[in-house]
């Protein structure tokens, strides 16, 4: 299996952007503004525009926290499959992100 597209350092801001959304999500915490809120909207919707499987668990891992194992045998793949389609999506929502 190939390696990933994202660095350790890349992977760990967007851990940092997926968190502070999901405290927005759950708390109701006002870290972001209106137009941070807009262009974080607009970049989820191309990644799913463009790289649907990796937003889908993206989403489902970051925000709902299902476990990486769960969607592995829910897809009938191995977790390090899943991990990386995770990792690679995270490479993706980045470089649309970062497109500002």
């Amino acid at each position: 299996m190939s390696k990933a597209k994202i660095t350790d350092e890349e992977y760990h801001r967007f851990e940092d952007i997926m968190f502070k959304i999901w405290r927005v999500l759950d708390f109701g915490d006002d870290e972001f503004t209106q137009d941070e809120i807009l262009h974080i909207n607009r970049s989820f919707e191309q990644l799913n525009d463009k790289h649907p499987r990796e937003h889908d668990i993206i989403v489902r891992h970051h925000l709902k926290h299902t476990y990486y194992t769960t969607i592995a045998r829910e897809q009938g793949v191995t977790e390090g499959y899943i991990r990386k389609l995770a990792k690679n999506g995270a490479y993706y929502f980045l470089e649309i992100y970062d497109k500002k």
